[in-house]
Order: C-alpha cells, then structure tokens, then sequence
C-alpha cells in the first residue's frame, strides 16, 4: 500500500502501513536519503529510524516507499567498541559534514527466526548517515578484521 501524504506548515506528514509496527506517521524531515540505497534493494532510497524500545540499542531502518521492508539496525560500538569505518576525512567531504560528531554510523543485523541468540551484524556493510541533513549511504569495507556475520552475543 502507497504511503499516504498530508501537509502541516512547511512539513509534509506520510502514513505507512506497516506489519511490524502498524500505521505510523513520518514527518518528511525524519526521512533518511539512502543513495544509491542499500545492496540488494537500490530501488529504495527513502527510510525513517524507527526506536525499538526506550532505552533499547536497537533501531527499525523503515522503509518509506516499501512498507513491508524494514531492517535491524544498531550502532557498531554496541558490539565492537573500537568499530571503525575507514578514513572519516573522505566520509565527512563526502556526506558534506563539518565534524565527525555529524555522522551515525549503523549496521544491519540478521536474526533467524526463533533464534535471537544466532543474530549476526553486518561489520563489512555499514550505514553513515549525515545528521544535518539527513542524507547517507551504505559502505562496503575491504577489511579482514571485519565480517557481514559478525556474531552479536557470544556463543
């Protein structure tokens, strides 16, 4: 189901009929630009952070233009405490940031079902996201040290 549109001021409002979280209303200046999207789904471009849980590590990366796509995010230094995406210099003139403290960085988790003990992170495909404007792209790490089945609990 297309996402329904209604304005408020200056700032657009969409509804999105979710199967995970039901209608929710996303303010157009919550939307994420994920370019050129994510691996697998570069039709996509639009998504909405969505908490899991106060207090709660976890994040729901909605998508906006597809509500049946959704995944689990999480920051990285949850998992690695040292996590590091590469030369932050190139990333931040790259996502036109002015400091570093103006980037999230995020990275996608896999949960088989029934078995929430098995989740793996994705540490070679991280998200970064410009806080200002809201802009991002995923990155894909050529660094051994890292894994896209990083186990996320111990095992």
């Amino acid at each position: 189901m297309a996402p329904k549109q209604t304005t408020a001021s200056k700032l657009t409002s969409l509804t999105i009929a979710t199967p995970t979280f039901g209608d929710i209303t996303v303010r157009s200046d919550q939307i994420i630009m994920l370019s050129p999207g994510l691996l697998g789904f570069s039709q996509f471009h639009r998504y909405v952070l969505i908490e899991h849980q106060k207090e709660s590590p976890f994040l729901c990366l909605q998508c906006v233009d597809n509500p049946d796509l959704a995944f689990v995010v999480i920051d990285p230094a949850f998992i690695v405490p040292d996590y590091q995406v590469g030369p932050v210099e190139e990333l931040m003139a790259d996502l036109a940031v002015k400091t570093p403290q103006d980037l999230k960085v995020l990275v996608i988790l896999t949960i088989p079902p029934g078995q929430p003990q098995e989740m793996t992170a994705n540490l070679i495909g991280p998200l970064v996201i410009n806080l200002k404007d809201r802009r991002g792209k995923q990155l894909v790490l050529d660094t051994p040290e890292y894994s896209h089945k990083h186990r996320v609990l111990p095992s």
